[in-house]
């Protein structure tokens, strides 16, 4: 016998409600709607709208428990450099909601902009089985405090100088070489024996 009372054995599609908190000394969130059958991409945009930030970040989220522990990432988009990984990374905009949240008190972390490193704990709130005919989904339903203003890098820097920033943040010179480098060449080496 099917139980009633249980949203989840209905074979109506649910609205999941999430409180999506940012992690802040206040208390910075949102409740938001949205079908079980949408995206975690879905989800992405509407926090992102939600809290007035842009989309030009990256985001990511990961399944957690209730001690907040990183699960499994869903990416923005697929980072996969290797082709022989048995596991296909999972992409925000090709995984429904409901194949990884299933029931009430399922917890969810987001991260967005890895620089400023913004990061959401996400719990889902409640499962209903009526959708509003004339509501769009996904919507926000309840906000709670002021966003935090989005810091926009507007520097414009070049390849070249991006690469010579990411190197410098190795330890590396400029031009490449590592600083710690006690031998200038094979010359060197053997002089240091």
């Amino acid at each position: 016998m099917k139980d009633k009372l249980n949203p989840l054995n209905s074979k109506k599609m649910s609205i999941y409600k999430f409180r999506v908190l940012l992690e802040s000394k206040e208390d910075i969130f949102r409740d938001i709607e949205i079908k079980s059958t949408q995206t975690f991409d879905d989800l992405h945009q509407i926090i992102l709208a939600s809290y007035g930030f842009d989309n030009s970040q990256m985001a990511a989220f990961n399944l957690s428990n209730e001690e907040w522990e990183k699960g499994q990432e869903i990416t923005l988009f697929d980072m996969q450099l290797e082709d022989n990984v048995t596991e296909k990374p999972l992409v925000m905009i090709d995984t429904i909601i409901n194949t990884k949240i299933t029931g009430v008190g399922a917890h969810l972390m987001y991260s967005y902009d890895f620089l400023n490193m913004r990061n959401f704990f996400i719990e889902l709130m409640e499962i209903t089985v009526k959708e509003d005919p004339k509501a769009f989904y996904p919507k926000v339903v309840y906000t709670q405090g002021e966003a935090p203003v989005q810091e926009i890098d507007t520097t414009e820097m070049t390849d070249e100088d991006m690469a010579n920033e990411l190197l410098k943040d190795a330890g590396f010179e400029e031009d490449g070489s590592d600083p710690s480098d006690i031998f200038e060449g094979f010359d060197d080496f053997e002089d240091y024996q």
